[in-house]
């Protein structure tokens, strides 16, 4: 069964699996676009409904697709529990009322060439060759935030500018998506130290373990920053005063490293690595470890902490050169 198949297959069956109340409900299979994602969705709309759900067919069908024993009827089953699980009321007021929307509002960051299909209809702030966009949560439970990016209608509706949501994304932002701080060291180890501890390593030799990481954490931090859900953290680099915080706790400039939509990595610019090194070695990761809906870029970044300026670390070596040639000039 091919995809088109599958999804024919799925609309013209899944009100056999749902209830009474159902059956005249409207079944749309359409293109969602997201960002770093386009996908074909299913959504089972009734009149009475506030809330949504759309079920991700092309994820879907690319778990199931290999595996002969997954009968359809099986996934028209699970469909069907997504379609009638009990969501929290949703109140209208949080996408219509500027004054009520904006107590939701969070920032997200993005690459903007890979995602021209979303952002040429919203509003966004560059930020060299990413994206600031706005979005509002609307939903969050155990399984994640459920959110509404801002269109540039919805920005008109409003009445405010694209300044005016920046300028309260970036208040509001760490309120919905508290700021995570963390040595990459001190995390990866103790996420090592909870192995050992899990697999009955004695006192002594987890506490000689943690003196071994401690110091090799010291010689050479590198910063995760993110939020503390984990998810769509990329952005708290960009929140007030995170740069010049990572900046304290490196003791001067620093690359950023653009991890995956989810986290940015911070190290010291101590001239230990070139930013073409640097560049590879995300190149490197992005295509091997980093799911394609999960990377941001293959760029590095650079923030002078002096001049308080982020910029492509391709760009801060240039100003560099040029600052020290007008300086020769000067003395000569």
């Amino acid at each position: 069964m091919n995809f088109v198949e599958f999804m024919e297959s799925i609309k013209k069956h899944i009100k056999e699996y749902l209830p009474e109340s159902y059956q005249d409900a409207q079944i749309m299979i359409q293109e969602q676009r997201k960002l770093n994602k386009r996908y074909m969705g299913l959504s089972v709309r009734r009149p009475e409904d506030t809330v949504i759900p759309t079920v991700d067919l092309t994820e879907l069908y690319k778990k199931c697709k290999g595996f002969q024993e997954i009968h359809i009827g099986e996934i028209l089953q699970d469909i069907a529990l997504l379609v009638q699980k009990e969501r929290e009321p949703f109140d209208i007021d949080c996408l219509t009322d500027y004054g009520e929307a904006k107590k939701h509002l969070f920032m997200r960051v993005s690459d903007i060439d890979k995602n021209a299909h979303v952002l040429g209809g919203a509003p966004y702030v560059e930020r060299e060759d990413l994206a600031i966009t706005f979005h509002i949560a609307v939903e969050e439970n155990e399984e994640g935030r459920a959110s509404a990016i801002i269109t540039n209608r919805m920005m008109e509706n409003y009445g405010v500018t694209r300044n005016q949501l920046y300028k309260d994304a970036l208040e509001n932002s760490p309120v919905i998506n508290p700021v995570r701080i963390e040595n990459m060291g001190e995390l990866l180890g103790r996420m090592a130290l909870e192995e050992m501890k899990a697999m009955g390593a004695s006192a002594e030799e987890i506490l000689e373990a943690k003196d071994r990481m401690d110091e090799t954490n010291q010689d050479n931090p590198l910063l995760v920053v993110t939020n503390e859900t984990g998810i769509d953290g990329a952005a708290a680099v960009f929140c007030p005063g995170v740069m010049d915080q990572i900046g304290e706790e490196l003791k001067g400039d620093f690359f950023i490293l653009p991890s995956s939509v989810h986290e940015m990595i911070a190290c010291s610019d101590d001239g230990s690595l070139t930013y073409q090194e640097l560049r590879e070695m995300v190149t490197e990761i992005n295509q091997s470890q980093v799911a394609p809906e999960d990377r941001l870029t293959d760029e590095v970044y650079h923030y002078d902490t002096k001049e308080r300026v982020f910029e492509k670390a391709e760009s801060f070596v240039e100003r560099k050169r040029a600052k020290e040639q007008d300086i020769e000039t000067g003395i000569s």
